[in-house]
């Protein structure tokens, strides 16, 4: 079973995984014997099979301009959340190219964007470790592909490729507010 506690003070939720017998019918004293105060939450026992997680998305119909409204439960087999961060990451790739190719310099294979002074920074696993990672320069080729030029942080004087997949979702859009 599992008891799900809404902390009011704090604003946090716990799960609790405790054996359907650990309990017995006084859930409030076992909280209390775990350091809950019961002044401050909210309580309630499920199944151990309960998941209390839905995602809700939100939009615009592109068809017919009608509000939607998309609510998966996070048991749903064709529901992961690397499903999402993978969405992430592909919608800020494109916007990365997008901007490289509307304010970067023309080359001739591309586009390229240097900066300069303070440069963004994102984090990143590079060499598999995760880092912070200071980005110096985007090139677009015009087959779309994206080469981005960083060097760790703590660790200056080591320029190299670091793979846009590789860079933490949410990450590339530091970038792309640089250029634009």
């Amino acid at each position: 079973m599992k008891i799900i506690v809404m902390d009011c003070a704090n604003a946090r939720i716990d799960v609790l995984n405790v054996p359907e017998n650990m309990v017995g019918e006084d859930v409030e004293l076992f909280l209390v014997e775990h350091d809950y105060s019961l002044n401050n939450i909210s309580w309630m026992a499920v199944p151990a099979d309960y998941v209390p997680v839905q995602f809700h998305e939100y939009g615009i119909d592109e068809e017919n301009g009608k509000e939607v409204h998309e609510q998966r439960d996070a048991r749903l087999k064709n529901f992961s959340i690397y499903d999402s961060v993978q969405e992430v990451k592909y919608r800020e790739q494109k916007e990365l190219v997008s901007a490289v190719r509307q304010f970067g310099e023309k080359f001739a294979d591309g586009y390229e964007w240097h900066f300069e002074g303070d440069c963004p920074i994102v984090a990143a696993y590079d060499y598999d470790e995760p880092c912070d990672v200071v980005i110096l320069a985007v090139r677009i080729n015009n087959d779309g592909r994206i080469t981005i030029i960083g060097d760790e942080k703590n660790d200056r004087g080591n320029e190299h490729e670091i793979d846009a997949d590789d860079i933490f979702a949410g990450h590339i859009d530091f970038i792309r507010s640089e250029i634009e």
